[in-house]
């Protein structure tokens, strides 16, 4: 039986490395700044163009053909012609904290943020305008909460009708925990756009998903024109944080989260199921191609299915650093990064994993492969790039000259 509310639950807990993938969430509050003296909405704020925004805070990077483009703290997103070695920064209406970014094609993109914003681009991520914030995800959940309590209302009345005992129990409790959920849905209402998305996934340019902190899930059939509150469809009753997702198999979908979630789709995401999992802490990233899938997080656990997640079999990294994420490159062996400039170098068949520590580097949130083939890392101290065998190439990174 469930006693407490969302909200209770939140409000009490110590937090575990959540809200954007580690401590960097902390971080990117360290690192808000604004331009006037007077507060203005970050949101309606555009990003200010600065000649640092590669060395700023970075939370994700992805290549799209011989590009690479990057998105981070202040509402920065920079992208890269050259493999990593130059950069220049994007247009983007909002300063808020993006988390993740996503291109399906070579010219349509999609970055996500805090304050439940999406930002969504048509020409290869050189400039953005924004499609959806928290105002209108929390006017969305409130609605879909709303119309959940009514249904269990209604469930309610037909099990008492029928007289089952265990049916009258099963609904009660289903009554209580969209009571629950309507009334933290209206808090965040009254708190304003406060919840951050931490990953975006699109299968083609209509259909994707955005995903975030305590089960934030929307989904969208029109290339975002319209964004659909999904986290009823999620076996996440208690909205647990969700910092990862991507494609398994032709409709399959895989996400994971905190204390150890694990969620498969096998319909495009039209209706999801919890995976038992090898680990109870937090996962902040995942790699699949098909049924073969990596899930890691927390002090360097690092799990390895070969079914989709039936079976897992744990990959020993010799590191307790926290994996943030990874990049398939194109020899088949995998990258991952973590904390403390964490880097592990893995091959085709996750065995006997190369571990390395990055001098220098505290924190690295995401990576990527470049063009030339070097490995181009995001994170507290903006871009680094290292060869294949992890060593930091000594290259001066600089941004670029632009009429931005």
């Amino acid at each position: 039986m469930r006693f407490h509310s969302i909200r209770n639950r939140i409000v009490t807990a110590v937090p575990q490395l959540t809200l954007i993938k580690s401590a960097l969430f902390a971080l990117s509050l360290m690192f808000t700044t604004f331009s006037h003296a007077q507060w203005q909405d970050p949101l309606e704020t555009p990003a200010l163009s600065t000649d640092r925004a590669h060395e700023s805070l970075l939370l994700d990077i992805t290549r799209i053909a011989s590009r690479l483009v990057a998105v981070g703290a202040h509402g920065h997103i920079v992208y890269s012609d050259d493999s990593g070695k130059s950069w220049r920064q994007a247009r983007t209406p909002s300063s808020v904290t993006l988390t993740a970014v996503y291109f399906p094609s070579a010219t349509m993109g999609w970055a996500v943020g805090h304050d439940g914003l999406i930002l969504h681009s048509s020409d290869a991520g050189e400039t953005w305008v924004k499609q959806f914030d928290g105002y209108l995800a929390n006017r969305a959940i409130v609605k879909g909460a709303r119309a959940n309590k009514e249904l269990a209302i209604a469930d309610l009345d037909k099990a008492k009708n029928s007289g089952d005992l265990t049916s009258i129990d099963n609904a009660e409790m289903h009554l209580e925990n969209a009571t629950y959920a309507l009334e933290d849905a209206q808090y965040d209402k009254k708190s304003g756009s406060t919840k951050p998305f931490l990953d975006v996934w699109f299968y083609d340019a209509k259909i994707g998903y955005a995903v975030g902190a305590y089960g934030m899930a929307f989904h969208t059939r029109d290339g975002g024109k319209s964004w659909i509150d999904w986290s009823s469809h999620l076996e996440n009753s208690d909205r647990l944080h969700i910092n990862g997702l991507t494609m398994v198999g032709p409709r399959s979908l895989m996400l994971v989260g905190e204390q150890g979630l694990i969620l498969r789709s096998d319909d495009m995401g039209a209706n999801w199921r919890a995976l038992p999992s090898p680990y109870e802490g937090s996962y902040f990233g995942i790699m699949a191609k098909a049924d073969n899938v990596l899930v890691f997080g927390l002090r360097g656990n690092l799990y390895h299915s070969v079914d989709g997640g039936i079976q897992w079999e744990k990959v020993y990294t010799n590191s307790e650093q926290t994996l943030m994420a990874g990049v398939a490159k194109t020899d088949k062996t995998s990258v991952l990064v973590g904390n403390g400039g964490s880097v592990i170098l893995l091959n085709r068949r996750s065995e006997d994993p190369k571990s390395i520590i990055l001098p220098g580097r505290t924190t690295s949130a995401s990576v990527a492969q470049a063009p030339d083939g070097s490995i181009v890392i995001v994170g507290e101290a903006g871009v680094e790039r290292i060869d294949v065998n992890g060593a930091v190439i000594n290259e001066s990174i600089t941004m670029a000259e632009g009429d931005f």
